[in-house]
């Protein structure tokens, strides 16, 4: 269900009649398989996904690793099938197109289709995209699979070469592996569902351990926290929760501390010297605004706000935007929410805002302390404003966005540090590496004035 990046779409009045048409074959196969109509007895191998013939995800990407088709008892099944459940079910794997350009871009077709796709067991739920096809785990959270297995080792030689262009400048590089939602070989993922993130993430960490970068990684720091690794994540979205945030900027701040000089009052990193204001069911994720709410649920979401004293000035300069304010008025974007907006709202972005080309945080209250620069993906939203705590100043840059040369800026911030947080499946995302100019690894020599940063392209 797509919307570019976001997965929605209005539909136009003159699909109706058709999505109505559709859902109603849908409902009557889910009824079929309800009322034990169809055979619904778990003896197929793997996951079955809908068939789009040739053209279909199925034949391209999925034959041959255990998806992709029933078992050898299940085709005897569908041998046995009547005539009329031959129908509904032909029907339905061929009006699945239809479903994906156009039924689904209308919210109360997403949650009828989620709900039909609900009753009827399915667990993997094909998008017009396949990168964002939605996978139900066996808890009933819903993921993203990274289901190419790649050698990313590249990846890693980028950001070796990147540290030692930053030590000719006397600039540590520290590199931060964030987790993601699924763990190695996570026993959740459904039967013939395979996710290759945290490969990837083994591959860059072995290269960097192999020529001596610094590396920190944050998923032994929330497999040991004693919390439920599913909690961590939101249940119907991407992103870790702002709790795993906090966590992680423990363990980030503690390494500063002890390996790069730097002062951070305990109470910056104390649970206790925050109040946590919860609001239930307010969030509908990346993945649930594929499927509907009524396919697994809403999440709740936690505003931290310190008790302490807080000044900052977060500025945005790409979009002339400028915050200053206490940490829930700069840092946290309160009007995220506001109201609640399951189609329409991402409270995930109530911390830090959402991802932009660069920002430069300013610790008022600390303005002597030392200055970072964090390269990022989104999962930074929820751990920069904890983060911007422990030093006078913050600045974010995710490549994604940001088209300049990365090192003229280094040079002109002259940052104290310098972490390269990713989560694990962002590692085969080739722009978040793109350090340097093209055909260039080792310049030492840059312009002294920054160029403009670009804004997204959305």
């Amino acid at each position: 269900l797509d919307r570019g990046k976001e997965g929605l779409l209005l539909v136009k009045s003159h699909t109706n009649l058709g999505a109505l048409l559709f859902l109603g074959a849908l409902a009557a196969g889910a009824l079929l398989l309800v009322t034990g109509l169809a055979d619904t007895s778990p003896t197929r191998q793997g996951v079955r996904l809908p068939q789009r013939g040739e053209a279909s995800f199925v034949a391209h990407a999925r034959m041959g690793d255990g998806w992709g088709g029933p078992s050898q008892k299940g085709r005897a099944r569908e041998a046995a099938r009547t005539p009329l459940e031959e129908r509904i079910q032909s029907f339905i794997g061929s009006a699945e197109a239809t479903a994906n350009s156009a039924l689904e871009q209308d919210h109360f077709f997403i949650q009828l289709y989620g709900e039909v796709q609900k009753l009827s067991g399915r667990t993997v739920v094909e998008d017009a995209d396949p990168r964002y096809s939605v996978v139900k785990l066996t808890d009933g959270t819903l993921t993203f699979v990274n289901d190419q297995a790649l050698d990313v080792s590249g990846h890693g030689r980028s950001v070796a070469r990147l540290s030692r262009a930053l030590e000719k400048r006397d600039i540590p590089l520290l590199y931060v592996q964030a987790p993601q939602k699924l763990q190695s070989g996570d026993p959740r993922l459904p039967d013939g569902v395979s996710d290759y993130g945290n490969d990837y993430a083994d591959q860059i960490l072995a290269v960097l351990e192999e020529q001596g970068v610094a590396a920190l990684d944050l998923r032994e720091t929330l497999a040991a926290c004693g919390r439920d690794w599913s909690s961590l994540f939101f249940r119907t979205d991407h992103h870790w929760t702002p709790e795993a945030g906090f966590l992680a900027c423990q363990t980030i701040a503690e390494t500063l501390r002890r390996d790069y000089g730097f002062t951070i009052p305990g109470k910056y990193t104390d649970e206790r010297f925050f109040t946590r204001t919860f609001y239930s069911d307010y969030f509908l994720g990346s993945q649930g605004k594929r499927v509907g709410s009524l396919y697994a649920g809403v999440d709740d979401i936690e505003l931290w706000v310190p008790t302490f004293h807080t000044n900052f000035t977060y500025s945005i300069p790409i979009y002339d935007m400028e915050r200053t304010g206490p940490f829930e008025e700069s840092l946290l974007f309160p009007e995220r929410v506001e109201e609640r907006d399951y189609f329409g709202g991402n409270p995930y972005t109530l911390y830090a805002g959402g991802d932009y080309p660069m920002g430069r945080i300013y610790n008022e209250v600390h303005p002597e302390g030392k200055r970072i620069l964090l390269l990022r993906d989104s999962y930074a939203c929820a751990l920069t404003p904890f983060l911007a705590l422990s030093c006078g100043e913050l600045i974010t840059i995710d490549l994604r966005y940001f088209h300049d040369d990365l090192l003229s800026y280094v040079d002109w911030l002259e940052p104290d540090v310098v972490l390269v947080m990713y989560t694990a499946g962002s590692l085969a995302l080739p722009p978040l590496f793109d350090f340097f100019p093209a055909g260039d690894f080792c310049l030492d020599t840059y312009q002294s004035a920054p160029p403009i940063a670009q804004k997204p392209e959305l």
